[in-house]
């Protein structure tokens, strides 16, 4: 079954292939400005270029419907000089009552005023760069690939907003050095982008059909340069820091005395279309710690990467195997086997593009050994061949290595080797899958094996997924996030790996309703998903659901859904102090109810609860969240979470409480103070993290975090942590 199954996929892909002949991006066209003048980023666009440019001002409402003409006219153009490329909005709107949620960096374009520019100086419609501006002159950019856009990765670049009467303009200055591109192109992929949030309307200069994200990379226009843009290599990016810290474990009784340390990062621009980054004692305290969750699954959960220095070409390295368990995780990077953190000495990257259809990623990383374990090197050679349109064979090497000083451990390694083939038509209606997989450790030479592939069809309407797997027992991915393999045995205290065949179908329907006064869409889903051993046909686990979601013009929402799951437990599994469950058939199912409040409004909060069996007793949970913003230098912010678990004796039963207050004041556009507490009786664990932040000059900080753990069920300090960190920017 499985074999047909492949054979189906690999002869639907060949066979839509032939029907891509459509060049989407055509009606869409702007001719770049060429700068003769030293530029003014100012806001006021009274430039001679911005006179003469031509005009980007067909826009279109993306959402919530495609048919509606645009409340408010917008205007766009684009210029370049051998140094940056100027990216000019004008957005007419009469109203100020603009929605600007925060002054930091990195806001979200759904919940805010603001314009952006997508750029694809590749051609590929595989890879882009976005560049956010709100009314308020705060800054966002982000990585945008097929699956994803990532707004954590940072870049240095310069921006002015001016308001008038009728209008608002913005003007953005971005330096050709942090783009990767091919100076010989003289046709790039663009789109530009406005939300106009307080009327809950979202615009696009092309034509993006409704089903597919805002952000979407298969409908970009086309940039034209009148003249080859110039070839860049040589530029220095250093950011070197200073930090003090200082620490208490009160479980360990030990005080650590004040502590300086200092390193930094380089970026140095090899060419137009490669970077090559390098790091040296890297330190990552100031990252914003992550939000906790109530895990009521009995594998781990997967939280994202937050570090800078693995942010840039991330994709390149990351989208291999199913997501949510990628072979390449960089987070797997300074951590020991039981998730503390371990110092990382240094390490380097490369990463861009290679002509016009390749793209690479070279990465090697080393830690510092410690009393529990050895050394780590990290090093993964990932290679990406675009096919057809928008299709991809990509290949990944992985390698984690045990080093002892400068000697080799040679039987403490952990490799794998991935291939994957991808295919997408032009529109982006079909997309299919089929990676296959390879792990190789000194004790475990069979059953090694991953096999993931999978087909994806979205029109206006309807979309579904579809997609098979085998996971071997043996297979392992040091350097990635294979999740469900390692089933834990209460009982025992050990942790038994499983492999597992698996296979899944999504299923959604939306009925849009333009013309009702408060429905946007109705939506309906119907998703199953399987788990099987090897080699039976009986269920390890089977999951499906039945869900119902209804969408306002408010842009409030209510879902409704209906759960069960069906599964075999192989190994003793406790969720509660009492006995373990043990193994044998389970069924139960719930019902959920959500609803979320209107986005645009100072006070907005959600509510969900739902009910139902769990396994051999019951589960009631509730949540609900509160956010009052204070227009744009507060936000306030409070999230509740309870699970009350019910087994019958001996199995327990236990009350999971998760509150998460987080406040944060933005003084100006430069100086922030954010407090997360996060009190978690599942983690036994009250955190308290309060971050200071200073932006001195354009990618320079200063930042103060102060960090403090307590028990809850026997309240008592664990740790606390104080940090000071300086560092600069500087571009030689």
């Amino acid at each position: 079954m499985k074999s047909g199954c492949l054979l189906f996929l690999i002869l639907l892909s060949f066979r839509a292939s032939g029907a891509d002949t459509l060049d989407l991006s055509r009606p869409f066209i702007i001719q770049a400005g060429q700068c003769r003048e030293k530029m003014t980023i100012d806001g006021a666009l009274d430039e001679s270029i911005w006179q003469n440019a031509p005009k980007a001002s067909a826009f279109q409402e993306h959402w919530p419907q495609n048919a509606r003409v645009p409340l408010h006219k917008t205007e766009a153009m684009i210029a370049s000089d051998d140094h940056s490329i100027y990216v000019a909005f004008t957005c007419y709107d009469t109203s100020k009552n603009f929605i600007i949620q925060t002054l930091k960096r990195d806001f979200q374009l759904d919940g805010n005023d603001a314009v952006a520019v997508i750029l694809d100086p590749t051609g590929q419609k595989n890879f882009a760069y976005a560049f956010l501006l709100s009314p308020a002159g705060v800054q966002g950019e982000a990585l945008i690939n097929q699956f994803e856009a990532d707004a954590n990765w940072d870049s240095k670049w310069f921006s002015a907003v001016k308001i008038y009467e009728d209008r608002w303009t913005a003007e953005l200055a971005i330096p050709l050095h942090i783009l990767r591109y091919d100076p010989n192109l003289l046709v790039w992929n663009v789109n530009f982008l406005r939300g106009d949030v307080k009327n809950f309307r979202f615009y696009s200069w092309t034509k993006i059909p409704q089903q597919f994200d805002i952000f979407n990379l298969g409908y970009l226009g086309s940039l034209v340069w009148p003249e080859p843009l110039p070839k860049k290599g040589g530029q220095i990016t250093l950011i070197p820091y200073l930090n003090a810290n200082t620490s208490r474990e009160f479980e360990e009784h030990t005080v650590q005395k004040l502590n300086f340390g200092f390193g930094g990062d380089a970026k140095i621009t090899l060419s137009s279309s490669l970077n090559l980054d390098l790091t040296a004692n890297p330190d990552f305290s100031q990252v914003e710690v992550d939000r906790q969750v109530t895990n009521l699954t009995r594998f781990n959960v997967f939280f994202p990467e937050r570090r800078n220095f693995f942010l840039e070409n991330a994709d390149v390295f990351s989208q291999f195997g199913d997501p949510g368990n990628p072979i390449f995780f960089s987070r797997r990077i300074g951590l020991d086997n039981d998730g503390n953190a371990v110092p990382i000495l240094g390490g380097v990257r490369l990463s861009g593009n290679m002509g016009e259809t390749w793209r690479i990623g070279a990465l090697s990383m080393q830690t510092k050994g410690t009393a529990e374990q050895a050394g780590q090197n990290y090093s993964a050679l990932t290679l990406h061949k675009k096919v057809l349109k928008r299709s991809l064979i990509k290949g990944l090497v992985t390698n984690r290595q045990a080093v002892d000083g400068i000697v080799v451990l040679p039987k403490d390694y952990g490799r794998n080797a991935s291939l994957e083939m991808i295919y997408q038509n032009e529109k982006g209606s079909l997309f299919n899958w089929l990676g296959l997989h390879k792990s190789f450790k000194h004790d475990l030479k069979d059953k090694n094996g991953q096999l993931s592939a999978g087909v994806w069809y979205n029109d206006k309407n309807f979309s579904t997924v579809t997609g098979i797997g085998s996971t071997g027992t043996n297979f392992t991915a040091d350097m990635g996030f294979v999740n469900q393999i390692d089933n834990y045995d209460s009982e025992r205290d050990t942790v038994i790996r499983q492999g597992f065949n698996s296979a899944f179908s999504f299923n959604q329907y939306i009925l849009r309703t333009p013309d009702h006064k408060f429905i946007n869409q109705h939506q309906f889903s119907l998703n199953n998903s399987f788990k099987f051993l090897p080699g039976e046909t009986s269920l390890l686990d089977w999951s499906t659901s039945l869900e119902y979601e209804l969408s306002f013009k408010s842009s409030s929402e209510i879902e409704w859904s209906v759960r069960r799951n069906q599964l075999q437990l192989l190994y003793p599994f406790s969720f509660t102090d009492g006995s373990p469950l043990p193994p044998g058939k389970y069924s139960y199912a719930n019902v959920n109810a959500e609803y979320r409040s209107d986005l645009r409004k100072r006070f907005g909060f959600t509510m969900s609860a739902s009910a139902g069996s769990f396994y051999n007793g019951s589960l009631t949970a509730f949540t609900a969240g509160m956010l009052y913003r204070a227009q744009p230098w507060g936000n306030f912010e409070v999230n509740f979470e309870f699970n009350d678990l019910d087994f019958p004796d001996p199995f327990g039963r236990d009350q999971l409480i998760l509150i998460n207050p987080r406040i944060e004041f933005n003084f100006t556009k430069n100086l922030f103070w954010t407090t997360f507490l996060q009190y978690n009786t599942q983690a036994d664990n009250f955190n308290i993290n309060s971050r200071f932040q200073w932006r001195y000059k354009p990618m320079s900080d200063i930042y103060m975090v102060y960090t403090d753990n307590y028990a809850v069920k026997f309240w008592g300090p664990k740790n606390r942590s104080f940090v000071l960190k300086i560092n600069y920017w500087l571009n030689i």
